[in-house]
């Protein structure tokens, strides 16, 4: 969502040819975030995981960053994501669920952390057993505390020492059952608005 145009225009220039010559035959599709198509998806395996920021980025105060991340699904469960969202507590919702990545303080190892899976009241079986399952194969190691909470049944540190402390959230998402998405165009030389279906 954020990258410069450089980046394609250095595969373009540059990567593509070396690529060329190590596939007899290559298709290049450039994809944006948020429109993949379900083809592009599914080599994932649901565990497609968007962070935020630039990959070698150094943390400004010399220590990790918390880190807060939501499992979304748009429209099919193929679309399913992990986004990174912003660090509080009014960012949760009770029918979504979530990881926390807390780095621990002074630790020299920087894997070292307590990750919670947090699994809120109104979500679906299904997400709440993929969001064990990728906080186990992703973020687990052996200098991780790994702690599975359903909410209401939140350790103080959840909040205080993660999150930036209790906050209001949202207890439902029920405008979900009403969303629609139209795309705007003028392709074919004239303005159109259609909706978007999977």
């Amino acid at each position: 969502r954020r990258a410069p145009n450089m980046g394609w225009l250095t595969f373009t220039f540059g990567l593509e040819r070396k690529f060329k010559q190590l596939c007899k035959r290559l298709d290049v599709v450039r994809t944006h975030q948020q429109q993949e198509s379900l083809k592009f998806m599914a080599h994932f395996h649901r565990r497609f995981i968007i962070k935020d920021g630039k990959r070698n980025q150094k943390p400004e105060s010399g220590r990790q960053p918390v880190e807060l991340y939501e499992l979304r699904s748009n429209g099919s469960a193929l679309c399913t994501r992990l986004v990174q969202v912003k660090a509080d507590a009014a960012q949760l919702n009770s029918a979504f669920c979530y990881i926390l990545n807390v780095p621990l303080e002074g630790a020299n190892d920087t894997s070292s952390a307590i990750v919670y899976a947090w699994i809120g009241n109104k979500s679906d079986a299904d997400s709440a057993r993929l969001i064990e399952q990728i906080a186990e194969e992703k973020f687990n190691n052996p200098w991780v505390s790994l702690q599975v909470l359903t909410e209401g049944s939140e350790p103080d540190n959840f909040f205080w020492v993660g999150i930036g402390g209790r906050k209001p959230y949202d207890t439902d998402a029920d405008y979900l059952n009403y969303t629609r998405l139209f795309r705007c165009s003028n392709e074919k030389g004239y303005f159109t608005v259609s909706e978007k279906c999977t």
